[in-house]
């Protein structure tokens, strides 16, 4: 079976009562959604062309996880500071000024740019306003006129083109 197509019958079959759980897990819908699209895309790796043995039982694996994640980030980082703001020896390490690294940063940021114009309209203006502008999924169904699992659906599609670049 076509991997794209397993993961989208897991996703469609799981989504709903995954997104439930990590509700419960996080108290926070919109968090939860995140968290939900995280699973999936994690979910993602382990696929090499084999099917999961049990996909349920791995996404709320995942998911269990991803809540705990959250939750210990939540413990030590409560509130979102800006990069600036950090104390020098709190600053990130980066070998952002390596040039190999910079024109590979560019090369797959070109390519991702490809992909995202290359979406289908609906998918694309739907990733542009979750991913870019921020909106919440409610927020996007409203916006295009459409239905809130429509909107997961179009986002996970577009998550499953852009993984061509990242895998």
């Amino acid at each position: 079976m076509n991997s794209s197509i397993f993961l989208t019958q897991i996703y469609l079959r799981h989504m709903s009562e995954l997104r439930a759980f990590l509700s419960k897990r996080v108290g926070c819908r919109e968090i939860a959604a995140e968290l939900t699209q995280e699973t999936f895309i994690r979910i993602m790796h382990y696929q090499t062309g084999e099917t999961l043995q049990n996909a349920r039982a791995m996404l709320y694996r995942i998911a269990g996880n991803l809540a705990i994640d959250y939750h210990r980030l939540q413990i030590r980082q409560p509130a979102h500071r800006a990069i600036d703001e950090l104390p020098l020896h709190d600053l990130p390490v980066s070998d952002a000024l390596n040039p190999e690294r910079i024109v590979y940063a560019r090369q797959i940021l070109k390519q991702l740019c490809t992909i995202i114009e290359g979406l289908p309209p609906q998918c694309h203006r739907a990733f542009i306003l979750h991913k870019f502008d921020g909106l919440s999924h409610d927020e996007i169904a409203s916006q295009l006129g459409i239905t809130r699992n429509a909107v997961e659906k179009l986002l996970i599609r577009a998550l499953v083109r852009l993984r061509q670049i990242l895998a």
